[in-house]
């Protein structure tokens, strides 16, 4: 009876000891659930994301504006050029804003600011202190040119137009014979068509070429200041304004010629 009696405790005892251990493990695993379940949940909500390339949109804008250059140079060796002289007609205020805001890309805006960063390398502008060496101040000195350049088409295209009822654009006439057709293309930096459809002196683009080499010298450093530099760039940007009419008049005739098109 005895024994019998030893024997139950023996059992007892061993079902009491793999009931703790059996309540252990899954303790220890409800446990371990847990901490993933709460790691996983850390992970999901407490991390941030993973930011995006600060670069991206500077690169979406560069790709875009190198488009819209590459088309405008597209379409001007494609088109046949500027409107001919029959085809004139007075543009509103809005039109006029709109010819502004094509020119701001145009292959043309670009073009004079190189011509001028250039022009400025030949009068020394490399060796000015407040310009880097190099490429950097290339750089530097086109950037400068290119902001004066957009100011000159604002007030040359849109504002002085506006206000004195000019019109902004140029007129190829390919029915005066070479020599009347190159001085009529070159005087058009100093005269123009009124919106009355005269012909007037072109104070749009002596004015707005004033202005804008004017405000230059408030942001443009190392430059000299004063009336005698101010008409000196004057007179130069007008000579390469009437170089640009030329190629302006011609380029459709080389166009057809040279190119087939």
């Amino acid at each position: 009876m005895r024994l019998i009696c030893a024997i139950l405790i023996l059992v007892s005892a061993s079902g009491l000891v793999s009931a703790q251990g059996t309540a252990a493990d899954q303790t220890s695993s409800s446990q371990a659930t847990r901490s993933m379940v709460m790691l996983d949940s850390f992970t999901k909500d407490e991390l941030p994301d993973a930011p995006e390339p600060a670069s991206m949109p500077e690169i979406a804008r560069f790709q875009k504006m190198k488009g819209m250059i590459k088309k405008q140079i597209n379409h001007a060796i494609d088109s046949n050029g500027y409107p001919n002289l029959v085809e004139w007609r007075p543009l509103t205020a809005k039109e006029k804003f709109q010819v502004f805001l094509h020119s701001t890309y145009s292959p043309q805006t670009f073009a004079n600011a190189a011509i001028d960063e250039t022009m400025d390398r030949v009068k020394g502008g490399h060796l000015n202190p407040a310009y880097e060496r190099g490429m950097m101040g290339i750089g530097q000195r086109y950037g400068i040119e290119l902001s004066t350049n957009e100011t000159d088409v604002f007030f040359q295209r849109f504002l002085f137009p506006t206000l004195l009822k000019q019109d902004p654009r140029y007129f190829r006439n390919p029915d005066l014979r070479l020599l009347p057709r190159i001085l009529y293309s070159m005087s058009r930096v100093v005269l123009t068509r009124t919106d009355s459809g005269g012909e007037t002196f072109n104070a749009s683009r002596i004015l707005g070429s004033t202005a804008s080499r004017a405000i230059s010298d408030l942001y443009v450093p190392g430059d000299r200041q004063g009336l005698h530099p101010l008409t000196g760039c004057v007179s130069f940007d007008l000579l390469r304004d009437a170089g640009m009419n030329l190629v302006h008049e011609f380029w459709p005739d080389m166009r057809r010629k040279f190119l087939h098109r």
